[in-house]
């Protein structure tokens, strides 16, 4: 079985509505926590939550993050390689995610605790349309 079949199964993970498959593993009205795991040939469709999410590295390939505060521009951050672990997204920012090898499994910390109310999802095949490199 693969590292991330047994990932899924051990944890009881399901599919998450942006992509991947989660589960919640911490939550209370001030904070949540949930492991997050995307594989090789998966990646989070683009979304933003009303609350601040902060993402921590646990095991796999690097994770790329790419943001966009206006819808417009948009700049990838990586988390799991050279001294990065943790990126905080501030609400209201537009995100989504991929892995650059064979899987990333993240944790994402809520607070205060995330409802689904709070998401939106883009449009399908919508993204922000100039890339920003920030050096």
């Amino acid at each position: 079985m693969s590292i991330t079949k047994s990932l899924i199964k051990d944890h009881k993970m399901i599919p998450h509505p942006e992509g991947g498959h989660y589960v919640e593993v911490f939550k209370n009205k001030d904070v949540s926590h949930i492991y997050f795991l995307l594989d090789e040939h998966e990646h989070s469709h683009w979304h933003r939550i009303t609350k601040n999410e902060t993402l921590h590295f646990y095991l796999g390939s690097p994770l790329i993050i790419f943001t966009s505060k206006d819808g417009k521009d948009f700049q990838s951050i990586e988390i799991g390689s050279k001294n990065k672990f943790i990126l905080c997204v501030e609400k209201n920012t537009w995100f989504a995610m991929k892995p650059k090898g064979s899987f990333s499994l993240i944790g994402c910390t809520v607070a205060p605790a995330f409802e689904f109310s709070d998401l939106e999802l883009a449009p399908k095949d919508w993204k922000p349309t100039k890339f920003n490199i920030i050096l």
